[in-house]
């Protein structure tokens, strides 16, 4: 999952960071960032209130994403706020940024429905009972948005094979090198 619609808040700008709780530490320190994404490659991007949480594709489905805080945020100036959120949540209600605002994130019902039955790419992964589109805490598994697009086989050009070349072979690299699939010469190339 991740926070689109923006990507990330305004007046902030990418970083990277050694792990998701770095990423949501940042969060808890600029002012009104709401929530976090945390991306394979160590990318942090902070969103307000504004963003959604949506379904990252596929091949960043080790994408984190969360909020400020964890549970109840620690207590300010304004403690009405969080006992009203702690209030709501020990009642058995979704929340989302519980202490700022406690506004119950509503998420709709996907094409199909909400059972995972419904959703091939779910029963596909063994996911058939219950609901998933959204599920009982109001996230949308990446099942709903149907099967992964196929990944494209890359054809090799007859010659740039990287194991008709020594250097790329003894740096362990496969596929096309001389030029690579973007027309690329390596660096390995240069040595016959």
């Amino acid at each position: 999952m991740f926070y689109n619609d923006p990507v990330k808040m305004e007046g902030s700008e990418r970083t990277v960071e050694l792990s998701a709780e770095a990423c949501q530490q940042r969060c808890q320190v600029v002012e009104d960032c709401a929530h976090f994404t945390f991306w394979p490659d160590g990318g942090c991007l902070l969103t307000s209130e504004e963003s959604s949480v949506k379904a990252a594709p596929y091949k960043y489905s080790a994408t984190v994403s969360g909020p400020k805080y964890c549970g109840v945020p620690p207590a300010d100036d304004d403690d009405d706020d969080v006992d009203t959120a702690s209030s709501e949540a020990q009642q058995g209600e979704s929340t989302w940024g519980a202490g700022e605002s406690a506004v119950k994130e509503v998420v709709p019902p996907g094409i199909n429905g909400t059972s995972c039955s419904k959703y091939p790419a779910c029963v596909a992964v063994g996911i058939s009972d219950g609901d998933c589109c959204p599920n009982a805490d109001a996230v949308k598994l990446g099942c709903c948005e149907g099967f992964p697009k196929a990944v494209e086989e890359v054809k090799i050009a007859a010659g740039a094979e990287c194991s008709r070349f020594p250097a790329c072979v003894s740096l362990n690299i496969s596929g096309a090198c001389c030029p690579t699939p973007d027309g690329i010469n390596l660096g390995c190339c240069e040595s016959v």
